[in-house]
């Protein structure tokens, strides 16, 4: 069972970058209709709830691919496009070669890093058609939605709404141990600020209610489980769909998530106060005292809460509203499967909470010790 959730919380500890949107419109040959189609189709669906929440976005309408940009200021451009590498493309911006994507070379600037991402300047939404495709995906289940796009655009609908850019990204921030103590300790000291976090946090919170308002009905309603195991199998989508987009992005841009210290790898649930507060110690002592080498750090890193906080909170939002509706009503003819699936749920439900509880509880402790009167005390190594 240790070594399970060790390696549940290694993976869960890993973290994706989303870049964003370009300043010029892409090509119109570039652009992926049916991709636009689906993200057009789901922002209308997370506008509504919007308001439905009482949350005004600053657009009433939805332009999906425009060749020119619309001058209306009530609309929301949204760009679906191809990735491509930059040997694939001409100098129009164009793809030239096939395959698009080249194993090994790096993508182009027109092309969107990470999934999707919301424009800090201008009312505009651009996502990888990749990205779209594996958030949307559905299998062979017609008239089903898969939660995760919703997921994924309500969050950039967020941003948006709070008028900054939309960067979602939770990552492990390297620590070089060759700089001077007071600058390592300084740069965890403004990892603690709380501010940092703030706005994409409440950006997940609204993402997180639309999906609450919207999983129990049509499209996101999965008639081959009760109500309560459709809107858990929900959540499972979204942590899944996630996976495979990490993976996939990793393969694409050849880059190796950093395997984060060990003190934020929980090694049991729930985790004892006295195991949190010896691992954020043995952490702030080795990121004070060593002199060489890296440390990854996955706290609060600059403006984004991790990973695994954020599918904490996913999972007990919807666990909350899951729990208000009825057990029963799966299809007779699979309702071992439906059983079998809500269990698992509740498992998985159990590890975000705990992992992210953990995270929280550890990055807690480094924050009481590094604003502290003396943060290397205990500390075997008290080299200043």
């Amino acid at each position: 069972m240790k070594a399970t959730l060790q390696r549940v919380a290694g993976t869960l500890a890993l973290f994706a970058a989303i870049g964003v949107a370009n300043a010029q419109a892409p090509p119109s040959c570039r652009l992926d209709a049916e991709g636009g189609s689906a993200v057009a189709t789901t922002v209308r669906l997370a506008m509504n709830a919007y308001k439905a929440l009482g949350k005004q976005l600053p657009f009433d309408e939805v332009i999906v691919n425009p060749e020119e940009i619309p001058r209306a200021a009530n609309s929301l451009i949204v760009y679906v496009v191809t990735d491509a590498s930059i040997g694939a493309v001409g100098k129009d911006g164009c793809i030239v070669n096939r395959p698009a994507l080249i194993s090994g070379d790096e993508i182009d600037l027109i092309s969107v890093r990470g999934g999707c991402s919301a424009s800090a300047g201008k009312i505009e939404v651009r996502c990888s058609s990749e990205a779209v495709q594996m958030f949307g995906r559905q299998g062979d289940r017609p008239g089903l939605a898969n939660p995760a796009l919703l997921y994924v655009l309500a969050h950039e609908l967020g941003h948006i709404l709070q008028r900054r850019p939309g960067e979602y990204a939770g990552r492990v921030e390297a620590i070089d141990l060759n700089q001077s103590q007071s600058a390592k300790l300084e740069a965890l000291r403004e990892s603690c600020e709380p501010g940092l976090t703030k706005a994409e946090e409440d950006a997940d919170s609204l993402a997180v209610q639309v999906l609450a308002m919207l999983l129990p009905d049509p499209p996101y309603r999965e008639t081959l489980f009760s109500p309560r195991g459709s809107v858990l199998w929900g959540a499972d989508q979204l942590n899944l769909a996630a996976n495979s987009w990490r993976k996939t992005s990793l393969e694409r841009e050849f880059i190796s998530l950093p395997k984060p210290h060990k003190s934020f790898v929980p090694t049991e649930f729930p985790t004892p106060l006295r195991i949190v507060q010896a691992n954020a110690k043995k952490f702030v002592c080795e990121v004070l005292t060593r002199k060489s080498g890296v440390i990854n750090y996955p706290g609060r890193a600059t403006s984004h809460p991790s990973l695994e906080v954020r599918i904490q909170r996913v999972a007990e939002a919807l666990r909350s509203t899951a729990a208000g509706l009825p057990k029963t009503g799966a299809q007779q003819e699979y309702r071992s499967v439906a059983v079998l699936q809500e269990q698992l749920s509740d498992i998985f439900t159990f590890i975000y909470r705990e992992n992210g509880a953990y995270l929280e509880a550890v990055q807690s402790e480094v924050c009481t010790r590094v604003n502290g009167d003396d943060p290397t005390d205990g500390c075997s190594k008290r080299k200043r």
